[in-house]
C-alpha cells in the first residue's frame, strides 16, 4: 500500500555528521529551523503535523494578507487563519524550546570535553515572539495572537507574516558569545560536534534506542584530542558508519573494532 514520505519520518533514527554542519554556524537561521525539525520529528509525530499544517495555514494567510490589501477581501477573514495559526504555531514553538533546553544541557558537558573544559557552549532558542522557559502551551498561543493582532496593519501592507515559528532562529554561544560571529572555524566545528554528539544522545534517551551514526569525513579536521574523544563516544552505539580518505589518523584501538571498506576508483573492494 503507497504511503507518505511523512510516514517514515522516525522509523529510522539516523544522526549524520558531515562537513556541510558549519552551515550550523554560519548558515542562514531557515538551515538551522529545519535542523530542529528534523530532530523533533523523529521524536514526535504530532510535531511533524503541526509543523505541515501551519505551513500550509501561513501560505493561506499570506495570500489572504495581499488580497486584503488589494482591496479583494475583508479584514475580519484573517480571524479564522489567525486561529489556525496560533492553533498549530504554539506547539511547534513549544515543543522546539523543549529540545533546545535539553540539547543545550547535553551539549555542554559535551563541548567542555571536547575542549578541555576550556570553554562552555549554550544553545539558546530565539524565536520572534517573546516567550518565557515555563510558559504553557496556552500562554505561548495568547502571546503569538497578541503579536499577529499588534502587526496586522504591516503585515497586509507587506503581504507577509511577521511572526511565528518559522522566523525563528537557533543561536549557538560558546563562553556567551555569539559562535557565528566571533568564532573561529575550529571553535565552530568543535560546537557543531558536541551539537551532533547532544543530538544523538538525546534520540537515544528519548526513545530508549540508539540512533545510526553517519560520520562523513570529520575526522580528518580534527586534532588527535578531539578526534579520539568523538571515537570513544560513538564506540558505544551498535552502528556507525565512517568515511575517510584514509585510516592513518585513527588509533589501532579503534581500528581493531571496526570493518573497514575500501572504495578505490568509484568501486567497493572487499572488506579488510
Amino acid at each position: 500500500m503507497p504511503r507518505r514520505a511523512s510516514d517514515l519520518v522516525g522509523q529510522v533514527m539516523a544522526v549524520m555528521f558531515s562537513a556541510d554542519d558549519l552551515q550550523l554556524v554560519y548558515g542562514s537561521p531557515a538551515v538551522r529551523r529545519r535542523y530542529l525539525d528534523i530532530l523533533i520529528s523523529q521524536l514526535d509525530r504530532r510535531y511533524l503535523r503541526a509543523l505541515q499544517r501551519y505551513q500550509r495555514v501561513m501560505a493561506q494567510r499570506n495570500h489572504l494578507l495581499r488580497m486584503i490589501r488589494s482591496g479583494g477581501s475583508r479584514m475580519d477573514e484573517l480571524d479564522y487563519w489567525n486561529n489556525e495559526l496560533v492553533s498549530e504555531g504554539r506547539y511547534v514553538v513549544w515543543e522546539r524550546e523543549r529540545a533546545v533546553t535539553e540539547l543545550s544541557r547535553l551539549a555542554g558537558p559535551i563541548h567542555g570535553k571536547l575542549t578541555g573544559q576550556g570553554e562552555s557552549l549554550e544553545l539558546m532558542y530565539r524565536p520572534s515572539v517573546p516567550i518565557d522557559t515555563d510558559d504553557s502551551l496556552e500562554s505561548l498561543g495568547e502571546k503569538l495572537r497578541a503579536t499577529l493582532d499588534e502587526q496586522r496593519t504591516r503585515e497586509i501592507a507587506q503581504g507577509v507574516t511577521f511572526s511565528g515559528p518559522h522566523r525563528d532562529d537557533l543561536q549557538l554561544l560558546i563562553d556567551g558569545v555569539d559562535v557565528g560571529v566571533y568564532a573561529s572555524r575550529g571553535q565552530s566545528r568543535t560546537a557543531t560536534l558536541a551539537m551532533r554528539l547532544a543530538e544523538a544522545q538525546h534520540l537515544a534517551d528519548r526513545r530508549e534506542q540508539r540512533p545510526i551514526l553517519l560520520l562523513d569525513d570529520v575526522l580528518s579536521e580534527l586534532d588527535a584530542t578531539r578526534r579520539n574523544h568523538v571515537l570513544d563516544r560513538v564506540s558505544d552505539y551498535e552502528q556507525c558508519f565512517i568515511t575517510t580518505t584514509g585510516a592513518d589518523p585513527i588509533e589501532e584501538r579503534f581500528l581493531s573494532r571496526m570493518r573497514r571498506v575500501p572504495v578505490r576508483g568509484g568501486r567497493v573492494e572487499t572488506p579488510l
